[in-house]
């Protein structure tokens, strides 16, 4: 028998480094801009707009704020070993933290724009122990980064590190995307987010600055009492009137598709996603226009797909792919985008390589109870009756024409009921669900960890039930639901989803 092989012991003799110094110059500036409104409040409040004091507290305010940052960075420092990251970080109290290789699920590199133009990057390392990002190493070369990346996934993969030279022959030698947008198709997927982002910018700009404003700035009647024609606008037509507010609508639509294309422009920008087989094989995803992100989401930890789409959208044959996958990025999102704007058929190829297949043209979807819209239809009528006639009673008439939005209510209830189906189908369940926001999720069975039946008050005079199904991953991840079948149907359900999971266990 031949002896078992000794695990090498770790190698801690690497130097303890510090972030690149720019970090101090970033830093600083990050904080300075957070204080520019406390340093306008104190000019026009406390130093009644004297401009000598105003300066001698944001000349106080640079020193103190670099000072600090300097210090902070001076006792921060990490050391990369053969298995592990060792962070030390803190001013009064000190705090020493190890991250072995073998916990860090997952690695990814951020860009914000002055770190872009500097060839700084941002490491996010992550251990799936949940609330977020477990380390991140802020302001390192875009090199070092992306070695600090491969030297993780190597050990992962049971290779040593490879070298700078063939990580930059590996970046030439890139395979074709698995998907990738052009600028057209980013316009694309921008009409589809129709957005009022601008606006509400703008209205938390003012929000924030109003004491830069005259005291009636925003009361309507003073608008109109400076209009020096003021008596032309009362002698118009009401058709002109009319006119004038559907023109007034109609710029506000068009604000917010051009909202929606810009923020798609910024989020989307050169977006392209790879499949890569270093250490354990996943999706590597990178997008951004101000701030490039570059995170790598393993295929192991995806829990399930959602296709998202709408009437118009999927009339032209546009489609939206996320994962559900126990991976989170910077903002705590587990829905990460897969295919932002795309046709099923390139939908099909990115899910193609993670097992999870969509449902067949022929595949019949069951339907859930008609309950499910017209109870919500007639609590919708009973709600909207008692606001107009309290309103209209009360304090106008006018308020009886709440009434009329009785239609278009149960109209939308019933088409969201029609959309909302269900199946079974060869080791994955499909939910359909949404009408506007029409979005499909494709469930492996293996990533199954509960199933709950649920009975409401309103459930049980019509023998009624719901479906939560607890994905892999707990709290991290929401339940998917199937509302409004019969109990019996339901139990039926369950039982068939619990003995498929047994027989289908979970990959990885």
């Amino acid at each position: 028998m031949s002896e078992p092989t000794e695990t090498p012991p770790v190698q801690d003799s690497a130097p303890f480094r510090h972030l690149h110094p720019l970090s101090i110059i970033l830093k600083s500036l990050s904080m300075i801009g957070r204080n520019i409104v406390a340093i306008a409040v104190l000019h026009f409040s406390l130093f009644d707009q004297n401009i000598a004091y105003t300066m001698l507290a944001a000349v106080a305010l640079v020193v103190l704020v670099a000072g600090v940052t300097a210090l902070i960075w001076s006792r921060f420092t990490y050391q990369v070993t053969d298995r592990e990251i060792r962070i030390k970080s803190g001013l009064l109290n000190r705090n020493n933290r190890s991250i072995p290789f073998d916990r860090i699920q997952d690695v990814s590199l951020e860009q914000k724009l002055p770190h872009r133009l500097l060839r700084l990057a941002t490491v996010a390392l992550e251990t799936g122990s949940g609330g977020g990002e477990d380390g991140q190493l802020e302001a390192l070369t875009r090199s070092d980064a992306e070695e600090l990346r491969d030297t993780i996934r190597d050990y992962k993969a049971g290779r040593n590190a490879v070298s700078p030279d063939s990580i930059e022959q590996v970046a030439t030698e890139e395979a074709p995307a698995l998907f990738a947008m052009d600028n057209r198709r980013i316009f694309i997927a921008g009409l589809f987010n129709f957005s009022f982002v601008l606006l509400a910018i703008l209205g938390a700009l003012a929000q924030n600055l109003d004491f830069l404003l005259p005291d009636d700035f925003f009361d309507p009647r003073n608008w109109f009492d400076a209009l020096p024609d003021q008596q032309i606008i009362d002698g118009l037509s009401f058709w002109v009137r009319v006119a004038g507010v559907l023109g007034a609508i109609f710029s506000l639509v068009i604000i917010g598709f051009v909202s929606g294309i810009i923020r798609t422009f910024i989020r989307e920008y050169g977006f392209r996603l790879d499949r890569v087989d270093s250490g354990q094989p996943g999706f590597r995803r990178r997008r951004g226009l101000f701030t490039l992100t570059d995170m790598v989401m393993p295929i192991h930890r995806v829990q399930a797909a959602i296709i998202q789409t709408g009437p118009v959208r999927q009339r032209y044959g546009w489609y939206h792919l996320k994962f559900k996958s126990l991976a989170g990025d910077a903002s705590g999102e587990t829905d990460h985008s897969a295919a932002p704007c795309a046709t099923r058929a390139e939908i099909d190829a990115v899910l193609g390589q993670c097992a999870i297949r969509s449902p067949g043209e022929t595949v019949p979807f069951h339907q859930v109870s008609s309950a499910l819209w017209w109870r919500r239809a007639l609590l919708a009528v009973l709600l909207l009756g008692a606001i107009a006639m309290t309103s209209g009673t009360l304090f106008h008439s006018g308020f009886y024409a709440v009434l009329l939005l009785a239609g278009p209510v149960s109209l939308f209830l019933f088409l969201s009921w029609q959309q909302h189906q269900y199946v079974l189908s060869d080791g994955q369940l499909f939910v359909r669900s949404g009408w506007w926001r029409r979005r499909l999720t494709l469930l492996p069975l293996s990533k199954i960890q509960t199933v709950d039946v649920s009975q409401t008050a309103w459930d049980h005079p019509l023998d009624l039930a719901t479906i939560i199904i607890g994905i892999a991953g707990g709290s991290a991840v929401a339940p998917l639901t199937i509302r409004a079948i019969g109990l019996d149907r339901a139990s039926d359900l369950r039982h068939q989803l619990l003995s498929l999971t047994a027989s289908h266990p979970a990959i990885g």
